[in-house]
């Protein structure tokens, strides 16, 4: 009796422990109540214990920029001889809603020495522009319960009129092919810097050349509007050629960077003369802010070309240009090349002109024009040289004539076609003498022709291999090996097979096996990205090498991948503590590499580099 007393004693102790532990720890979420559209704001989960397998919340109606980046903190007190230790882990998203309304994001969840937890749901308003200042503050204010004489910071966020990005067009009712310049000019009067072009956006129904190949030096200038001062930038300028006629849109252009925003800080005190003091505009502070901004949009009419007196060689070219022919000589022998040229110069759609109507004589064979061009870029647009270079060969002797080739174009100034034509060629073609023997080739003389080889064989001078008599292939070794060689071949192939049956049936096995073949191919991919300066797919590609290895290889389902089960898996194969902190770090900089400040493509070298390096490191310490 007294055993089964302890017994249930011990119970409810352990009972009660466990419920005071779990009453202990404090998995929180915190964000602000009120923002703006496009604002970037801190979503933050703190967890006084440390946990692993943490799972964040859906987060469909907001873009991510990153997360979740976990930090952590501890501190120690002593208080009356007693210590008391205490750990601090959060982990942080940078988000921004993308359109109005009332949201809730769903609660966080975290492992704790086996038993799961999850943090508080949040509700978060999404107003259009600046709106969300002023009611935060109204929140905060109504909300408070804190003494008058704390201290509080009033964030001073800018508005719509203190930075804004707007498009401008040449001309709204276009030719279909004619040349418009659309120019994207950002205005500001703060401070920014890490200014980012959204290039994604495809514009349907044009084809597109950029002006600005310099995106980096920006032109910076002052302009005055309705008497605010602004500094102004071309940030990107296009020219845009209508490929068909009718109402065609020109999507608006996102820009993100981070601008210098004012934060007052207030102190309120019950004495008049420090108020005063603390919040003169000498103690404001300036802090960083992820702006997402987009231009207006832009529609265009474009006329359809006139089918009036449109000749029949028209080939689409719109603009104003010119054509000039070139050769290389007038007199040669048969079967010898002829280099022919043809240049259009000028201004419009030059890249457009993909062939002219070249007209040779039967007896002259050719072969596809070797296209070169010598675009520049100018305040007006695109203008230069497109050259098609002929070799052509004549086959026969003769006195030929190559006629002129005519070129149309359709002037928008003068609203009409416009014809040009070259000069026209006589070529003189001698009979060539020096024809290579071993070669045939029809001519229209019978003269001509050339035989080929001779008509006499040479007699074969190798011996010939005797047999010995009385020695059959029937019953021998080879009979024998020929006859089983294919039941042992099969038998062989069927015991192959069903161990690969078996070895496709484990699928961990095959995933780990292939990890490493999987990241490298991802990898080589990435490495073509970055040599088209392709940052967002180069980025894609080395983040998906880098998770899709250690998912592979440690078999880590993909709702559980995080910093912390990467952690704890290289652990437990031990790995080297140094390497797996290299591959973390090669992680978190290939998330922060893309919104950091500097040359990108050398970034992006840099983060190829350690990721090649990384995942062979690991390779060989799991071997």
């Amino acid at each position: 009796m007294k055993k089964n007393i302890i017994i249930i004693l011990s119970i409810i102790a352990i009972f009660f422990s466990q419920k005071s532990i779990s009453q202990d720890i404090r998995f929180t979420a915190s964000a602000p109540r009120v923002v703006s559209i496009g604002e970037t704001f801190a979503l933050t989960y703190s967890v006084n214990k440390k946990g692993s397998g943490f799972k964040g919340p859906n987060l469909e109606n907001f873009d991510v920029y990153s997360g979740p980046n976990k930090s952590s903190s501890s501190s120690i007190q002593i208080i009356n001889g007693n210590i008391k230790k205490s750990v601090s882990n959060t982990y942080t998203y940078y988000i921004a809603a993308t359109k109005e309304g009332n949201f809730v994001i769903s609660p966080a969840h975290i492992k704790i020495k086996g038993k799961k937890y999850k943090s508080n749901s949040i509700s978060i308003k999404v107003v259009k522009g600046n709106n969300s200042a002023q009611e935060s503050q109204n929140y905060n204010r109504n909300s408070s319960t804190n003494n008058n004489r704390l201290n509080s910071t009033e964030k001073q966020t800018s508005n719509n009129k203190d930075i804004f990005l707007k498009a401008y067009i040449s001309k709204k009712n276009p030719y279909r092919g004619e040349q418009v310049i659309v120019t994207y000019k950002l205005y500001t009067k703060l401070g920014i810097s890490n200014i980012s072009i959204d290039n994604s956006n495809t514009i349907p129904g044009f084809w597109t050349h950029n002006l600005l190949k310099d995106d980096n030096n920006l032109q910076q200038k002052e302009e005055f509007i309705n008497g605010e001062k602004y500094i102004t930038a071309v940030i990107r300028k296009i020219a845009l050629f209508p490929l068909k006629a009718g109402k065609l849109n020109i999507e608006p252009l996102k820009l993100e960077c981070l601008a210098q925003v004012r934060t007052k800080q207030r102190r309120q005190s019950s004495d008049p003369f420090f108020d005063s003091f603390f919040n003169d505009p000498f103690f404001d502070s300036y802090q960083n802010v992820k702006k997402i901004l987009h231009s207006n949009a832009l529609k265009i009419n474009v006329l359809p070309l006139p089918d009036i007196n449109k000749p029949e060689n028209y080939s689409g070219a719109v603009g104003k240009f010119h054509i000039k022919s070139e050769i290389d000589k007038k007199r040669l022998k048969a079967n010898e090349a002829i280099t022919l040229k043809y240049i259009i110069s000028g201004e419009g759609n030059i890249d457009l002109i993909d062939k002219i109507n070249l007209k040779l004589p039967p007896d002259f064979e050719s072969y596809e024009p070797k296209i070169t061009n010598n675009i520049k870029n100018t305040n007006n647009g695109i203008s230069g040289t497109r050259t098609f270079e002929y070799v052509v060969i004549p086959r026969n002797k003769g006195n030929y004539t190559i006629e002129p080739v005519k070129f149309s174009y359709f002037d928008v100034k003068k609203k009409k076609y416009v014809n040009l034509s070259t000069q026209q060629y006589s070529i003189i073609v001698d009979r060539n003498e020096k024809v290579n023997k071993n070669i045939t080739y029809s001519g229209a003389n019978r003269e001509d022709i050339k035989y080929v080889g001779s008509d006499i064989r040479f007699i074969k001078t190798k011996p010939f291999k005797l047999k010995a008599i009385n020695k059959f292939f029937f019953l021998s070794k080879t009979y024998f090996i020929l006859i089983f060689s294919p039941l042992i071949i099969f038998i062989l192939i069927l015991i192959i097979w069903k161990k690969q049956i078996k070895r496709n049936k484990n699928t961990v096995l095959i995933r780990n096996k292939k990890a490493t073949k999987t990241a490298r191919k991802r990898l080589n991919k990435a490495n073509s990205y970055l040599k088209k300066n392709d940052d967002e797919n180069f980025y894609n590609e080395i983040s998906q090498a880098l998770w899709g290895y250690l998912k592979d290889k440690f078999n880590i389902p993909l709702s559980e991948l995080s910093i912390d089960s990467i952690n704890n898996a290289l652990s437990n194969k031990n790995v080297n503590q140094d390497i797996i902190d290299k591959f973390i770090n090669t992680l978190n900089k290939c998330e922060f590499a893309r919104f950091a400040p500097g040359d990108k493509t050398q970034k992006m070298e840099n983060i190829y580099k350690k990721a090649l390096e990384i995942i062979s490191k690991t390779e060989r310490e799991l071997k």
